[in-house]
């Protein structure tokens, strides 16, 4: 009985020894005037704890919107690490007093620099405004700069350059009039040009969008620690000729559009770390997705690294690789497949995929719809990098015909398959094509490339295997043996 008394004894220090193991966080939030509001909720919180902070402005006062420009209050905020929350408050509704804000209009042609000076709108535009020639237009830590209307615009232009630069504690903000605090209250800013000066840190756009997008980059940028916030239509779009040179730490978020649009898929390459997107369940969902508004991926001796990004990547139509282009998929990545659209991958192309058993790689259909998209095909023979492959990865609701399968490969396709599930297509699991010698009716296996191990099979409406050589269809994978004749 002692024995027994003991042994539970110790299993209950494990337990609470356990249970009071979790990391604490220290979540700090503060005001950026005391006279003006107060705050709540600054204290120290277990790792996944919900903790609540609030903003409380003065008589007479108002808030306008956290340091991240997310304007909830009270605000509900999960920990996962130390964290600092910051309260704008102003003396009129929407965003800050205009008493000795500039206004500006029209363009600069040389090089300006905007201050932090009225404690509320530091500047005023009206329409589009232009940074031209030469110039470089400066803005400094704590500027506000708001947009009288839905027109309202920065535009820089090829030679020009804009640096807004600001910190955790004195971010830069844009937003619309204050008498607009409406997602689409203002349209955009647009980076043509391709000068290093253009870098963005802590810069809140918020109710933007009344175009196509908050922010547009043909040109070249270095975006950290900036927000997009209230967007009525896309967050950030980089074009066809536009590069980040760095794009971390961003939040887009509350976006009604996609958060991210890609007009060119080795676009991937600029994405960086620490990037969060639409987070709240009260804007739509199926458009929390990276788009990428192209299929070709053709440029010579590219390679295009898919990241995880923490949401899909959206094909809207679909991903061919081309030319000697590789097409490398990280663990964890999801590609969500438009309608009919297909996967594939030509002869001295690669396609790399690299899942894990804990983050395979996904690609699956925008509706949960059997055979709702073609599928995936590789014709590559190419030997040198690596060679294609297909590891841990989930193939969901592909082969959109009888005939159809969700991966089809040729008789000279040089592939290492390594658990594979395949499910849900109105064909076959896989199409395959074994060399055969006629002369004997055998299958020519030491002429075949394609190997395969831990393949998975589920409601495939027409085969598991289908070999289209010998037209049969197989349960599992053949293995370097002989099959049955026709």
């Amino acid at each position: 009985m002692k024995r027994l008394i003991k042994i539970s004894a110790l299993a209950l220090l494990v337990v609470l020894t356990m249970t009071g193991c979790k990391k604490s966080f220290t979540i700090t939030v503060k005001s950026n005037n005391p006279d003006w509001g107060t705050v709540t909720g600054s204290g120290s919180y277990k790792d996944g704890e919900t903790a609540t902070i609030s903003a409380v402005p003065a008589q007479g006062y108002y808030f306008n919107c956290w340091n991240d420009g997310n304007t909830e209050n009270p605000r509900k905020v999960v920990v996962s690490g130390n964290a600092e929350f910051i309260a704008t408050f102003s003396d009129t509704p929407g965003g800050g007093g205009t008493e000795g804000a500039v206004e500006i209009s029209g363009a600069i042609s040389s090089n300006a620099t905007w201050t932090n000076h009225s404690g509320g709108v530091d500047y005023i535009i009206d329409g589009t405004f232009w940074v031209e020639g030469n110039a470089l237009l400066t803005i400094e830590p704590g500027v506000t700069i708001m947009f009288t209307g839905t027109d309202g615009s920065i535009i820089v232009e090829e030679n020009a350059g804009l640096r807004m630069v600001g910190t955790a504690d004195n971010p830069i903000t844009l937003t619309g009039p204050t008498n607009n605090p409406n997602p689409g209250a203002w349209n955009r800013v647009e980076i043509t040009s391709k000068r290093n000066d253009n870098q963005f840190e802590y810069v809140n756009f918020i109710n933007g969008g009344s175009g196509d997008q908050v922010l547009y980059v043909s040109g070249k940028l270095s975006m950290k620690h900036c927000n997009i916030n209230y967007s009525q239509s896309n967050g950030a779009v980089l074009g066809y000729e536009g590069v980040f040179t760095a794009f971390e730490n961003n939040t887009l978020q509350h976006v009604s559009g996609y958060p991210l649009v890609l007009n060119t898929h080795e676009k991937v390459n600029c994405l960086g770390t620490g990037n969060t997107y639409n987070t709240s369940p009260n804007y739509n969902q199926t458009f929390n997705m990276i788009m990428i508004d192209d299929y070709w991926l053709d440029e010579a001796n590219v390679t295009a690294t898919y990241s995880n990004q923490g949401i899909p990547y959206y094909l809207p139509t679909g991903l061919h690789v081309d030319g000697n282009a590789i097409a490398k998929v990280n663990a964890g990545v999801v590609f969500v497949m438009a309608y009919e659209q297909s996967v594939s991958v030509n002869a001295n192309a690669l396609l790399q995929v690299n899942g894990t058993a804990s983050q395979p790689v996904v690609f699956r259909a925008l509706n949960n719809e059997p055979g709702y998209w073609d599928g995936i095909e590789i014709a590559s023979t190419r030997q040198t990098n690596g060679g294609c492959n297909l590891t841990y990865c989930n193939i969901q609701n592909a082969g959109m015909h009888s005939d159809d399968a969700a991966l089809t490969t040729n008789e000279d396709t040089r592939l290492a398959l390594s658990n594979v599930i395949f499910s849900g297509s109105n064909g076959y699991g896989m199409s395959i094509a074994i060399p055969v010698d006629w002369d004997t009716d055998q299958y020519a296996f030491s002429n075949y490339h394609v190997t395969a191990s831990g393949l998975s099979f589920s409601n495939c409406d027409e085969g598991n295997i289908y070999e289209r050589n010998k037209e049969q269809v197989l349960t599992s994978w053949p293995g370097n043996k002989k099959l049955a004749k026709r």
